[in-house]
């Protein structure tokens, strides 16, 4: 993968999350599992509920009451997968980065102007890092972004899905969006199990 450390993206991350309905509520992760069906795994999803559709038939089905998570799971780069909740919450235990594996998870919720979890939580083989801006491993990617109450809500989480996009590779852009992925159901019980 080229060095990414100071890429930035082509249009504004924000804007495009706003454009395709999921900036009011946004809740994502992004794995280094490249095959959708490892990474669903990872999430506890039913492999049994897999329906391949596109973020409009994503929307469709999480509006239809689903009592379980919904989470939308595909192909984000060559290297990661990125799981979008649809409909309930991102929730997994810390295992599921276990073997090396590395989650970064992210949520805000523009409309009311909150942000979970200071921005950005980093999972590396089974265990919570820390908050992914301030780890050193990604020093060299942050140091051009700003993030926190001075720059302004939006400046942050603009600044963080840049920071997600130079570690993964990939930025959210046009084709991101209607690339297809997987919806699955996460079973209510999935991490008591």
């Amino acid at each position: 993968m080229p060095n990414m450390s100071r890429a930035m993206p082509a249009e504004s991350q924000w804007n495009l999350l706003e454009e395709y309905g999921l900036n009011s509520w946004f809740d994502v992760a992004w794995i280094d599992v490249p095959d959708t069906g490892r990474a669903a795994a990872c999430f506890r999803a039913d492999p049994d509920s897999a329906i391949p559709c596109d973020l409009d038939k994503a929307f469709a089905r999480a509006g239809e009451g689903a009592q379980d998570n919904l989470l939308w799971i595909g192909t984000h780069s060559s290297d990661w997968s990125v799981a979008v909740t649809m409909s309930g919450s991102l929730s997994f235990e810390k295992e599921a980065s276990a073997s090396g594996r590395r989650i970064f998870t992210h949520k805000h919720m523009a409309d009311i102007y909150e942000l979970s979890n200071e921005g950005m939580l980093y999972y590396f083989d089974g265990k919570l890092i820390g908050t992914l801006g301030v780890i050193e491993e990604f020093q060299e990617c942050t140091r051009d972004l700003c993030v926190g109450w001075d720059a302004g809500f939006r400046q942050t989480v603009e600044s963080l899905l840049i920071l997600a996009g130079r570690i993964t590779g990939r930025f959210l852009d046009r084709g991101w969006f209607a690339t297809p992925r997987v919806l699955y159901r996460i079973p209510g019980d999935a991490w008591s199990r």
